[in-house]
């Protein structure tokens, strides 16, 4: 079982507001500049489109100046009309054309022009060469195409203006200027930063009243927690009072519990649950009739299974608490045995609660060095002989040796105590563990 760093609530809540706050932002500003970015893309391409058409209704109609005034054929007027206005369709303000193809759907008539000074102009043709050469769906099609890590425009549109009955296109590649694209970079690092600065502006006016609202609901936990502690330690109380006991029981074995369960380093978690388990593991006898539970002399077979139902009694009596609820680990399996011959459930082996396996042994432990009114209290050699006559029988091997490793120290410092001390270091023991929450950072 591996060793974990508990944390109160309070910690907690703080470091993961503290973490969503920053992650927040940065979701916010990486949304912002995605869609900056993509905007601008979808602007230039607008952009570009627009030039496109300007561009080409100015051939279109240089070439039919050339066909009305020379005679020329269509092709022959397209290609003159291309090297008249070569400048203008390749070099607009915003980058430049680098790749143009015109041509006419069902005929032969086709014209290319390339950048050949272009240093990308051999990707652009590749790729400007797998367009189709036929009539786009839409009427004209445009699109963004990134080559060799730069982006770049493309366009189909129609010639609307040319003569005959087969519809004309123009397919262009244009090339954003370095402006262009820095731009666009520019404006998605300002759109981040002033999306980040709204955030942290935000988060900041908003962290102290968070932390406020932090710390009323930690005030309000604590008082709801040492409520359900108060009670818990006055049950366990009434407890002892009625089976003609003292509460010290509790306090010791609940020491021992906690002990051992650090000691095989159960989580902060097991260790509420062990803690609780311990302070109610027979409420159950409320519900037995003071002829069983008194009597001093030994139990018949139909006495002793009036009092197993103890352990029914206390499941139906913490039944109705949502916060004692994993108590029931301990009170349903703290009579249970590892062979399985013990009761109400006949459990055997890790089938019975790990709470409960611990249990037994610091409650047997404690009943062993303890002096009761009609015994005196064991030495320790002679509480380990008989604990180690249970080991796999009665006890977990696993959780019984390491209990040998503590169990001489733990000796000393409790067996037998009932003073001031001894309530003290339990009320110690308890508030450390339920100060840390339910919450355990691994």
């Amino acid at each position: 079982m591996a060793a974990s760093h508990p944390v109160s609530l309070q910690t907690f809540v703080y470091r993961t507001l503290t973490r969503r706050l920053v992650l927040m932002a940065v979701l916010i500003s990486v949304a912002i500049a995605a869609i900056v970015y993509f905007s601008e893309r979808q602007n230039l391409r607008t952009q570009v489109v627009e030039e496109s058409r300007v561009a080409i209704r100015l051939l279109l109609a240089r070439a039919v100046q050339i066909m009305h005034t020379q005679g020329s054929g269509q092709q022959d007027a397209f290609r003159q009309a291309l090297e008249e206005r070569l400048a203008v369709v390749f070099k607009p303000q915003n980058g430049e054309f680098v790749y143009a193809h015109f041509f006419q759907v069902g005929t032969n008539a086709s014209e290319e022009r390339l950048d050949n000074d272009y240093p990308h102009i051999e990707a652009v043709a590749r790729f400007a060469r797998t367009l189709p050469r036929t009539a786009p769906a839409q009427g004209e099609e445009a699109g963004i195409v990134t080559l060799e890590e730069r982006l770049y425009v493309w366009v189909v549109v129609p010639l609307t203006d040319a003569v005959g009955p087969n519809p004309a296109y123009a397919q262009a590649v244009f090339a954003p200027s370095e402006s262009v694209l820095e731009a666009i970079r520019q404006k998605s690092q300002r759109s981040v930063l002033v999306a980040l600065l709204i955030v942290v502006a935000t988060s900041t006016l908003l962290y102290p009243v968070i932390l406020q609202l932090v710390r009323k609901l930690t005030l309000f936990s604590r008082n709801l927690l040492d409520a359900n502690l108060g009670t818990l330690s006055l049950l366990a109380s009434a407890i002892a009072k009625r089976d003609s006991d003292t509460d010290v029981h509790n306090f010791r074995v609940t020491l021992y519990a906690v002990r051992l369960a650090e000691a095989l380093h159960l989580d902060n978690t097991a260790l509420q649950t062990l803690v609780k388990g311990a302070f109610v593991h027979d409420v159950g006898k409320i519900g037995v009739r003071d002829d069983i539970l008194l009597k001093p002399g030994r139990l018949d077979e139909e006495e002793f299974a009036l009092m197993q139902a103890h352990v029914r009694h206390g499941l139906d009596i913490i039944g109705g608490s949502t916060w004692l609820a994993d108590a029931a680990q301990v009170v349903g399996g703290h009579h249970e045995r590892f062979d399985g011959g013990g009761y109400p459930e006949g459990l055997e082996g890790e089938a019975i609660p790990l709470a409960a396996r611990i249990f037994a042994v610091a409650d047997v432990f404690d009943a062993l060095t303890s002096k009761r009114p009609y015994k005196e209290p064991l030495s320790f050699e002679a509480t380990m002989e008989l604990l180690r006559q249970g080991r796999g029988s009665h006890f977990d091997p696993a959780v019984f040796d390491v209990f040998t490793t503590i169990a001489e120290k733990l000796y000393r410092t409790y067996a037998g105590r009932d003073d001031r001390g001894l309530r003290d270091e339990l009320q110690a023991v308890v508030a450390r563990v339920f100060s840390q929450g339910e919450i355990v950072l691994d």
